[in-house]
C-alpha cells in the first residue's frame, strides 16, 4: 500500500480562503483589463442585450466572439438566457468601476 506523502497533499488541497480571494481578483482584473471585454461589459449593461445588439456595437469575429463571451460565462461574470446576455452580479460589480 503506497502511503500518500506531502506532495499529494498540497496538489490535492483546496486554496486557503487568501488564495481563493487573489485568485478572485486576479480573474476580475483580466476581465476588466481587457478592451473587448470592457466593451461588452458596457453594452450588455444592467439590461442586458442580444448577440445581434452585440455584434452591432463590436466588430468581431465569430471566433473572438465566442472566446469572449464564453470566458465571461465561465467567469460568473455574464449568462446567456433564451437568447439574451446579462450581467451577473459580478458582472455588474466590473461595469460600475468602467
Amino acid at each position: 500500500m503506497i502511503e500518500d506523502d506531502e506532495l499529494d497533499n498540497i496538489i490535492g488541497a483546496e486554496p486557503s480562503e487568501r488564495e481563493r480571494v487573489k485568485m478572485h481578483h486576479e480573474f476580475m482584473h483580466k476581465a476588466a483589463s481587457h478592451p473587448v471585454r470592457r466593451q461588452l461589459i458596457k453594452k450588455i449593461g444592467v439590461f442586458g442585450a442580444t448577440e445581434g445588439e452585440i455584434r452591432e456595437t463590436l466588430d468581431l469575429d465569430d471566433a473572438a466572439f465566442k472566446y469572449h463571451t464564453e470566458f465571461m460565462i465561465n467567469g460568473d461574470l455574464m449568462n446567456l438566457i433564451e437568447g439574451k446576455y446579462s450581467l451577473t452580479e459580478k458582472g455588474i460589480e466590473i461595469l460600475e468601476t468602467i
